[in-house]
Parts: structure tokens; sequence; C-alpha cells
């Protein structure tokens, strides 16, 4: 991996060292793991306590869409991919990730009621094969209009064994990217993360670049969601 003095015009660009790695390709495969396995076992629990999880046949307005989202930096990469690939990253795009990433470090929760960046004008996600973990974990067995109605009477199901998975995998990425480690995760609010991943795309100097933008996107979103 390239160090920062040795960023220079041989050195790949974090796409490419992504690409090249099978870095891309395994932190996307391990992400929808956990994705399926937290979907077995919330699905099992509901049966074991004759619950419905509510989510499986949602029609109602994706209210869950709405809320602030963490996403960590390898769970980005796939997304930026697929957003190149589909000839989506345009300066409007970034722009409006920006102002959703402002929001979500600067909205109190219970005031934020900005739609995902990635929710279609049809309800549907439209990363929803690359959605980062924190989008495939959590579920209800509430009615899905308590959830569209903000009524507060929702009841959540989640598999908590899941949950420390995302920071265990962030690790690992962070240590086979060669980047530099941090005081916290590579992770921040989806929009910020996914911005940061586009900007670095294409620089060969992506381990000081992305050492400067994560550190205080990561406080950030820490200290909104306190």
């Amino acid at each position: 991996m390239p160090s920062d003095a040795a960023a220079g015009a041989g050195a790949p660009t974090f796409g490419e060292m992504l690409a090249a790695g099978g870095l891309l390709d395994d932190t996307s495969v391990v992400t929808r793991q956990i994705i399926a396995g937290a979907s077995e076992a919330v699905a099992e629990h509901a049966r074991t306590h004759l619950k419905v999880v509510s989510c499986d046949a949602c029609t109602a307005t994706k209210a869950c869409c709405y809320l602030k989202t963490r996403a960590y930096l390898h769970e980005a990469a796939p997304i930026v991919a697929r957003l190149r690939r589909e000839g989506r990253d345009t300066p409007e795009l970034r722009q409006t990730l920006k102002q959703a990433a402002h929001d979500m470090e600067t909205v109190a929760k219970a005031r934020h009621q900005r739609p995902c960046v990635f929710l279609g004008a049809d309800e549907r996600c439209t990363i929803y094969e690359d959605r980062p973990s924190a989008c495939g974990t959590h579920f209800v067995s509430s009615p899905a209009t308590e959830c569209a109605g903000r009524t507060g009477n929702v009841t959540a199901l989640c598999s908590t064994a899941h949950e420390q998975m995302p920071a265990q995998v962030e690790e690992q990425f962070v240590l086979r990217a060669g980047l530099r480690r941090l005081d916290r995760h590579y992770s921040g609010a989806l929009p910020r993360m996914v911005l940061i991943c586009l900007e670095a795309w294409d620089r060969r100097d992506y381990v000081t670049f992305l050492a400067e933008r994560c550190l205080p996107a990561a406080h950030r979103f820490a200290q909104i969601t306190r």
C-alpha cells in the first residue's frame, strides 16, 4: 500500500487499490452476510415470541429512510462503485450529499425530517443491494403505519449479536487498505461517508485525505447522536 510520502504518479488511486486487492468485493460480501444473518435472527426471534416482522411486507411511507444513519467507510465503498458504474456521480449528487450530511450532523434527532438521498420517488431504495448494515439489520414488529405516522409507538426488533460486526469488519478494512488508525472508526453519517469516498476515489494520496476527512466526520456524528 502506498504511504503518504510515496503517493506519487505511480501509486494506485483509492478505487484502484480497492479493486486490485479484492477489498471492495470482500467487504461488500461480508456486509451482505451480516444483513442476512441479522434478518434470520430477527425472523427466528419473531417466530419464538409470536410476532410478525412488519418490514417484510411494508407498503407504508418509508419513515425508516428519514432516520439518521451511520455508515462505515467500507460500506460506503460499494455504494460509490455502484454510483460510478451507473453514471450517478454528478456535481448535483455531491451537492445533495453535502447538504444531507450537514443536516444529519447538525439537526437534532427529533427534528430531522430529511429523506435519505438514496430513497427514490417510488419509495424504494436505489442502492438496496449495497445498503449499509444499519439499513439492513433493524426491523419492527409494530404496524408499518406506526413508523410512517411517527407516533412513537414503534416496537423495534434487532439482532444484538450482529451490532458489533460492522466495527470488526472496519478494523480489518483499515488494516488491509493500509489506512491510518484513528481514535475512532472510519464512520459517520451515511451521506458524509459516501461523499468522502467519492472524493477519495481517484486520489493517490487517499491515506492522508481519508484520515483528515473521516476523523472530524466521526466526531460530528457522534456528538449529534449522543
